[in-house]
Formats: C-alpha cells, structure tokens, sequence
C-alpha cells in the first residue's frame, strides 16, 4: 500500500476480482429500497428508503480499484455498506446475485451476516447535482434572502 494514499484509499489484504464486483454492482443500479444498507439509527428523518443508482462503476487503475457511485440520494452509511459488500464480492466469499437477496430483505440484519462496516478511507462525495426547480427564491421572500445579495460594508479586523 502506497503510504501517501493511506488516509485516501481502502487496503484490501485479499486480492479483489474487478469483474465479478462489476457484475454485482449492476444489480444496484435502478430504483430499489436501500433499507437494507442503511444505518437506521441515522436515518430517522429519512421517510423514503427508495432510492434511484444512476451507474456504479468499477474502473481499474493499475493496482487500484475505483468504485464510482451516481445516484438521487443516499442514506446514512448506504454507499460504505454496498461497497463492504462487493468487497466480499470481489474476494469471492460471496456470489454476486447476493446484491438482489440483500436488496429483496429490506433488512440490515441480512447484510450483517455478510460483511463488517468499512472505515470511510477513499470514501468522498465528488458532484452535487441540484435540481434547478429548488434553487429558485419564493417569490414572496426578500431580495437578501439566503445570503444571495448580501454585501459588506464594514469589516474590522483586531491584531494582536
């Protein structure tokens, strides 16, 4: 493991199958309930547990893997647990139709019987793509509303 990339990539002690983890990974593409890779704990305030995988892409980088993930919106801990699993994947202690099993139970407990929570090492949310619909202003609402027109006119600055 390179020492520089430590705090910026997960070390896997096995060596992963890339393929197998591929074809594990389309299965997550779609609109599915995620309740079964997510923390609940967390995710009291999260009504809908359904949620729309966009792409999950598995791209080697020379001895590196990257796992890409695109989608509407994810639950507390979602994409750590669905990348905990294709790790088991990819090391081949489990088949890759477990991804439609798990997604089928809607229950954590199913996923916990396969594979342990990961650190959030290489974990990073990259884009935000809003919806330019809920950007818009109220039109009822000031214009300094949100910090949008907000300007300085006095700064003070103490030394020391």
């Amino acid at each position: 493991m390179d020492p520089f990339l430590r705090h910026y990539a997960y070390h896997s002690e096995y060596k992963l199958d890339a393929a197998v983890m591929r074809d594990a990974a389309k299965h997550f593409v779609g609109k599915h309930d995620f309740s079964a890779f997510a923390n609940t704990s967390r995710n009291d305030r999260v009504p809908n547990p359904v949620k729309t995988i966009l792409r999950f892409d598995v791209v080697e980088k020379g001895p590196l893997l990257r796992l890409e993930v695109e989608g509407s919106g994810f639950l507390y801990r979602q994409v750590r647990n669905m990348v905990a699993l294709l790790l088991q994947v990819g090391r081949q202690a489990v088949p890759p139709d477990i991804v439609v099993r798990i997604l089928e139970s809607r229950d954590r407990k199913e996923l916990a019987k396969y594979t342990l929570l990961l650190p959030p090492h290489g974990l990073s949310l990259e884009t935000v793509k809003y919806n330019e619909e809920h950007l818009i202003l109220p039109t009822d609402s000031p214009a300094s509303s949100f910090g949008r027109h907000h300007s300085i006119s006095k700064c003070k600055v103490l030394f020391v």
